[in-house]
């Protein structure tokens, strides 16, 4: 095939050919966030408030009852900001091009808006290590997969299942799990688990290769993943994988989630406005703030990979 190189042309009579990229956009399990309530949000960010439940329950009671009063507590959530890089556009290099690069910029920045988001709402979300119960992280246990990393298995998905269970979360509809690549592969080729169900395709769909949501999970599946350290701690946002770092799947309980975006800002600063460059230029990018986090450090977790011996 022919190589590759910089540029466009500017031939007028030659088709742009706009090549695709090959990207990942799904961001289909940020709908199952909470929205943030309306009448909360504030100039500062959003404000929670909580009741702690104290109410006790007594069988043939004969002694006179004191009331107590039901304790609360409070959580704030910050805005922050989200910006796309700035693109410049310079008028000689589309003056004689036979498409419009500067809106092809523009939908592109709003992509990159939309994955720069939806990573950090993934990653954000994830607890920074295994140290807290009410945030289980738990490894895989299965076979290795030559790479030096195990498996994730059907008797995993039952463990971590567990491990949820006893966090006495109110609403076990709301369980949500963002597969890994690697973990949803796994969980199709572990054909053991078809022995405890008449389906033997109880894992996926044999037509779409999509992980079924089963088990209590609703499962998600995306190619911007989590990663963890040997050592449990997670890895920062877009870092490159060490020998004994380890992909993982993040699991998110949505009643204890905050998502809000403000209307995106464009900020535009047209080639016409400007007098001074020898090639006339226009800039462009975005701008927007939004409140994405835990309201509470409790009912989120991951499942990392195990690593071979």
């Amino acid at each position: 095939m022919p190589a590759l190189v910089d540029g466009n042309y500017l031939n007028q009579f030659v088709a742009p050919q706009l090549l695709m990229e090959l990207k990942n956009f799904k961001d289909d399990f940020l709908s199952q966030l909470q929205g943030a309530p309306i009448q909360a949000v504030t100039a500062d960010g959003i404000r929670f408030n909580k009741l702690i439940n104290n109410v006790g329950f007594l069988v043939d009671n004969t002694a006179e009852l004191t009331p107590k009063s039901m304790a609360g507590k409070k959580t704030f959530v910050e805005w922050e900001k989200y910006d796309t890089e700035p693109t410049s556009v310079t008028d000689a290099e589309i003056r004689y091009l036979n498409f419009d690069k500067r809106s092809v910029v523009r939908v592109k920045h709003m992509e990159a808006l939309k994955m720069g988001i939806r990573d950090h709402v993934l990653w954000k979300l994830a607890p920074a290590n295994a140290s807290s119960a009410d945030m289980p992280v738990m490894r895989t246990t299965g076979a290795t997969d030559g790479t030096g990393r195990l498996r994730m298995q059907f008797s995993d998905v039952v463990k971590y299942l567990e491990l949820i269970k006893k966090l006495n979360l109110p609403d076990m509809t709301a369980l949500n799990m963002i597969l890994a690549p690697e973990h949803e592969t796994d969980l199709i080729l572990d054909r053991d688990s078809a022995k405890y169900f008449a389906d033997k395709n109880i894992f996926f769909d044999a037509t779409t290769g999509k992980v079924k949501s089963i088990m209590g999970f609703n499962f998600w599946g995306n190619n911007a993943v989590l990663a963890y350290s040997s050592a449990g701690a997670k890895l920062a946002k877009g870092a490159a994988l060490g020998s004994t770092d380890r992909v993982a799947s993040m699991f998110f309980y949505a009643k204890n989630t905050v998502y809000h975006i403000e209307a995106v800002k464009i900020l535009y600063s047209p080639e016409t406005q400007d007098t001074k460059s020898a090639d006339p230029t226009s800039i462009f990018r975005l701008q927007t703030y939004g409140l994405i986090d835990r309201i509470e450090e409790y009912g989120m977790g991951a499942i990392v990979s195990g690593i071979a011996e």
